[in-house]
């Protein structure tokens, strides 16, 4: 059976950073024949941002290197599913404790996608119903 694994923005600057426990997850995931790490593309812009703002240009390359080697999960005009699950996430956690926007849409990547979510904020993602987590980052 195939795992899927879509990463949140904490999880690639975690990578980034040299992480220990989030390095030998990856790599693992990596190699595993069964498994498939996804990066969607408001991830993308997440840390495109960040580092641009930061004038971090040398990091900025490495990272778009890095990106080119997976599989991306889009939401734009062309996937509606991803856009219709983020509205009802949206809904679904209006009436409680709401999360950003980002991540409501990095949320319905993963479902639509049937990933399981890698996040250092579980309990942040856990509000989302069905949706499946796991941290690489072992304190």
């Amino acid at each position: 059976m195939t795992e899927k694994f879509c990463l949140d923005t904490n999880v690639i600057s975690d990578f980034m950073h040299g992480y220990k426990s989030v390095i030998k997850n990856w790599n693992a995931a990596m190699n595993d024949a069964n498994s498939t790490i996804f990066i969607p593309t408001i991830v993308y812009y997440e840390i495109v941002r960040g580092l641009k703002a930061a004038g971090k240009t040398r990091v900025l390359r490495e990272f778009l290197a890095l990106y080119k080697n997976f599989p991306h999960l889009f939401f734009d005009r062309d996937n509606y599913e991803v856009i219709e699950k983020a509205t009802e996430i949206y809904s679904q956690l209006h009436k409680g404790r709401q999360i950003e926007d980002n991540d409501v849409f990095i949320a319905a990547a993963a479902l639509v996608n049937d990933c399981t979510l890698v996040t250092a904020n579980v309990r942040h993602f856990a509000r989302v119903d069905g949706l499946k987590l796991i941290t690489w980052r072992i304190d």
